[in-house]
């Protein structure tokens, strides 16, 4: 199951006796945790009726889960990073073995969750006996449009409003870590003071960009004419210490965008299409139409294929990295040559 299942069953009462999580999103996973544990102990006990191990030995978890709960139905015992789960440490198959051979009989008073940073090695044995024993709940990065939507409940939380247009440039400009936008979203509280509507000018005001928003703005910059800010754009994204090519990738997608964006719009495919085709957020459509209305499709398909040959020359060796991200800028704009279509 994800984690929405996982929330969705708690919130029925549901609670299985023993859970596998694993997945990369640790924020969303740790407030799993703190979920289960609230729902499981009573108020004032949880001291008393909850063990969190790392890495135990097999006797230390299973003295752990063999303690009776006190003043409580169940206790809760959280083993972390357990090396019979990860390809990180080596551990000899008795571990392993006793461990399921206990959790084969496991006390029904105990609830056992097994957590792992990441995604646990499917080919250890225990993997296999969670597998077939365990309830596996995988804490996988969210998709935009879930962060998007996450990030309009947990704003609500806070006591602020935010349409999904503004959510959708938030999780643009941050990404998608639960982690890093709670943090973003704390500043911006910090920031609005007692207004009660989050605003995109919030965003730009204070939130951190992601490389793929900082390419977008760079790209904007320059197709409008404004090539003193593009490089001055360009020139912060290197010095904050992005590299080079991940910086020409991210020009080579968004000049595909660009030139995709152009053939749709001589096709008058109809603007709700416009999104999933081109794998951008709703909010974007507006401006990058008007950056692909600049030119004909022929200069960015021209902009495309030289991005494209610069991506395979540095993958071959044959053109160093060095410069490549400012010699493409200059490139650029002759291909382009600054005249609209």
């Amino acid at each position: 199951m994800d984690h929405n299942a996982f929330f969705k069953a708690l919130g029925a009462g549901d609670i299985a006796p023993l859970y596998l999580l694993e997945g990369t999103e640790e924020y969303i996973k740790a407030q799993a945790l703190a979920r289960l544990c609230q729902l499981t102990l009573p108020e004032g006990m949880e001291a008393m009726n909850l063990t969190e191990l790392s890495n135990p030995t097999a006797d230390e978890l299973i003295a752990a889960a063999e303690t009776l709960p006190f003043l409580s139905e169940r206790r809760v015992v959280i083993v972390r990073e357990c090396d019979a789960l990860t390809t990180a440490k080596k551990t000899d198959d008795t571990k392993a073995e006793a461990i399921a051979s206990y959790l084969n009989r496991q006390s029904p008073a105990t609830c056992i969750l097994f957590t792992v940073k990441g995604k646990a090695d499917a080919r250890k044995k225990l993997y296999g006996v969670l597998k077939k024993l365990a309830r596996m709940v995988d804490f996988s990065p969210m998709g935009d449009a879930e962060a998007a939507n996450w990030a309009m409940r947990t704003m609500r939380a806070l006591g602020k409003r935010m349409d999904m247009p503004t959510a959708q440039k938030l999780i643009f400009n941050v990404g998608n870590d639960a982690a890093l936008l709670k943090q973003e979203m704390e500043k911006l509280l910090s920031y609005v003071g007692e207004r009660d509507a989050i605003a995109d000018e919030d965003i730009d005001a204070v939130c951190v960009k992601t490389l793929e928003c900082s390419v977008f703005q760079l790209v904007e910059a320059q197709v409008n004419g404004r090539y003193s800010e593009a490089f001055g754009l360009l020139d912060g994204i290197l010095t904050g210490g992005e590299d080079r090519f991940m910086v020409l990738s991210m020009l080579l997608r968004q000049y595909r965008i660009l030139y995709h964006m152009r053939c749709l719009l001589d096709d008058r495919v109809p603007q709700a299409q416009l999104p999933a085709l081109l794998g951008i957020p709703p909010f974007a459509v507006a401006r990058t139409q008007a950056q692909a209305r600049r030119y004909a499709k022929e200069r960015l398909k021209a902009a495309y294929d030289y991005l494209f040959e610069l991506e395979y020359m540095l993958k071959s060796g044959r053109s160093p990295q060095e410069g490549s991200a400012e010699a493409a800028l200059f490139m650029l704009d002759g291909i382009l040559g600054g005249q609209s279509a």
